[in-house]
């Protein structure tokens, strides 16, 4: 089951965000018929919105992750709600050069600059907006760089996102931040576990948080949340019948005209909704027209 698990270490001041979204990876990669390597870049956005969901407050509030690279994917969009609920999608979806290759990686498909935008919000107004440059971009890196740079947490952050015959197998993180009750001198060996591919080769192999905790020095650390995640787009009929709705009479006009079935795919789950030409009648009706 994929879910975020929020923990704290009082003797070293120090919180561990675990999570893990292989089931998410799995269902969106499946619904957006992507390649292998977009698969794998869609996973590591996931991660990224799970991980920076953990600091959302009110129950409607959510983050988005918004990335442009100078790669062939070109960027990415994910978005995790506080009632856990991933969405995400890659502008590529296949890349067949890559995609041929169970070898190829992330780091080939991104090119050599990147930008991330983090937009926290919730149904009333945005809340926080900020721009990550990673050049070239790495998602660990870069969310890193937010919490360290942005939020002035000293932080580290290792993603793991693997696919086996040419699906998505594993797609996980773990954020380590050091709160203001702890210290350079306790934190930086524990940044040095991340750095030599410890923590990498922990959260592959699917090690619970207790035993990484422990790996880290924080034998004391005590789980404060678990929150399930799951992939469940918020799209609807009816969402997109009124957002046609609002369309100008002109153009409700000449889809009636020209006897024409709208047709809008949401880019999140690939669902396509079709509007009927009865329909679109009824909404100029409803204008008085």
């Amino acid at each position: 089951m994929d879910q975020l698990i929020y923990a704290f270490s009082p003797s070293k001041g120090v919180s561990l965000t675990y999570v893990d979204v292989t089931e998410a990876a799995k269902k969106l990669e499946q619904k957006h018929l992507s390649g292998p390597a977009a698969g794998r870049f869609l996973g590591e956005s996931l991660v990224a919105a799970a991980i920076f969901s953990a600091d959302l407050g009110d129950k409607d509030e959510k983050v988005s992750v918004q990335v442009r690279v100078t790669g062939p994917v070109t960027g990415c969009v994910a978005d995790a709600g506080r009632d856990g609920n991933l969405r995400g999608y890659t502008q590529i979806k296949l890349l067949k050069e890559y995609d041929e290759k169970e070898d190829s990686k992330v780091c080939d498909i991104v090119g050599d600059a990147g930008e991330m935008t983090v937009i926290r919000h919730n149904s009333r107004m945005m809340l926080d907006n900020q721009q990550i440059r990673c050049d070239p971009f790495v998602f660990k890196y870069a969310i890193a760089r937010y919490y360290n740079d942005k939020k002035h947490q000293p932080t580290g952050v290792e993603v793991v996102v693997k696919s086996q015959n040419f699906y998505i197998e594993r797609a996980c993180g773990l954020r380590m931040t050091r709160n203001q009750e702890g210290t350079s001198e306790d934190f930086v060996p524990m940044l040095e576990k991340m750095n030599d591919h410890t923590i990498e080769k922990a959260l592959a192999q699917n090690v619970d948080i207790k035993t990484i905790a422990k790996s880290l020095g924080l034998d004391d650390l005590q789980i404060i949340e678990c929150r399930p995640l799951t992939a469940n787009c918020t799209c609807s009929r009816e969402k997109v019948v009124y957002s046609i709705s609002c369309l100008p009479v002109e153009e409700l006009t000449e889809i009636i005209e020209k006897r024409e079935e709208p047709e809008v795919t949401c880019h999140f789950c690939s669902t396509t909704y079709r509007i009927k030409t009865e329909e679109v009648v009824a909404m100029l009706r409803n204008k008085g027209k």
